[in-house]
């Protein structure tokens, strides 16, 4: 993710995970998204969401908050 604009990742970030072959549900895809976030990011999501997600759409709407 470049520039904050987490809109743009996620978009670009599900169209190459299509490309990819990788599905929604996947494990993978879900690991890929977060290394892709900054730091400060993924430590907000995480200290701020109980119970924590583990799916890639649940981690997508905790960046938007």
């Amino acid at each position: 993710m470049t520039g904050g604009d987490i809109d743009s990742y996620i978009a670009t970030f599900t169209k190459l995970m299509k490309m990819a072959g990788y599905k929604e549900n996947e494990h993978r895809a879900l690991s890929l998204f977060k290394k892709g976030l900054s730091d400060g990011l993924n430590i907000q999501i995480i200290n701020n969401n109980d119970p924590i997600s583990d799916t890639l759409k649940g981690w997508q709407e905790s960046t938007r908050q």
